[in-house]
């Protein structure tokens, strides 16, 4: 059977008459489409109460955390800072509890842009709240303007140890954060970075937890074969 993948939901809160009004649970095709396309089942999981998370993760075999809003400083320790952009407290506690269970039973995580933020505050790490409040001798946008797509590449990561088989030494990504990784958490190790230093991807230092961190958006770029294999990568830890 093919692996159940739990992709956590976001919650569409703006006023549209598409929706006539009303909130919208959902997730981003780009998100449905590289599960499946990699060989996975994707199962979308709106964001309950975190009591609920082991109901939803007893009928997932992994864990996919996509993008998002901002992840709560207190979380990690921080006053919230003149730039933080929105955040859902609610939303942070619910994927917390599913990711808890996730590395406490091994099953493969997956963590895209907000998810590897999270990931890394789960793990005791910390973020820089904003690109700006970083200190870099060279400038990288992260915050790709407006009139990108998501699908346009915008700048160069180097890529590191075994990633290096997917994607090769170099490769030019989409980028739409303005939160980055600021301490390490302990238990990760990067795997890429931008030209400024950046840490764009991750995994876990020990095999017994399959987990793979991505800052950009390989789901917005999946005309490309080197973001497809990333996915093809992530599903390979069911093998």
């Amino acid at each position: 059977m093919k692996p159940r993948i739990g992709i956590v939901g976001n919650v569409f809160t703006g006023d549209s008459e598409i929706f006539y009004h009303n909130h919208a649970t959902y997730t981003f095709q780009g998100n449905i489409d590289a599960i499946t396309q990699a060989g996975g089942l994707p199962v979308v999981i709106p964001i309950q109460s975190e009591e609920l998370a082991g109901e939803y993760f007893e009928n997932i075999d992994g864990l996919f955390l996509p993008g998002g809003q901002d992840v709560t400083p207190s979380l990690y320790g921080q006053e919230p800072d003149p730039l933080l952009k929105t955040t859902s407290l609610k939303r942070d506690k619910f994927e917390l509890a599913l990711f808890k269970l996730a590395w406490e039973t091994h099953k493969p995580i997956l963590g895209i842009c907000r998810g590897v933020q999270l990931i890394n505050v789960a793990l005791g790490g910390t973020l820089y709240q904003d690109q700006s409040l970083m200190k870099r001798s060279v400038t990288v946008e992260h915050d790709q303007a407006p009139e990108f797509l998501g699908n346009v590449a915008t700048h160069v990561v180097k890529v590191d140890g075994n990633l290096q088989k997917v994607l090769g030494n170099k490769i030019l990504v989409n980028s739409l954060h303005h939160q980055m990784i600021k301490q390490l958490a302990k238990p990760l190790e990067s795997l890429a970075r931008a030209e400024d230093g950046v840490i764009e991807a991750v995994q876990s230092k020990d095999a017994v937890h399959p987990l793979l961190g991505i800052q950009w958006h390989p789901e917005m770029m999946l005309d490309h074969p080197e973001m497809r294999a990333i996915f093809t990568n992530y599903l390979s830890l069911f093998d």
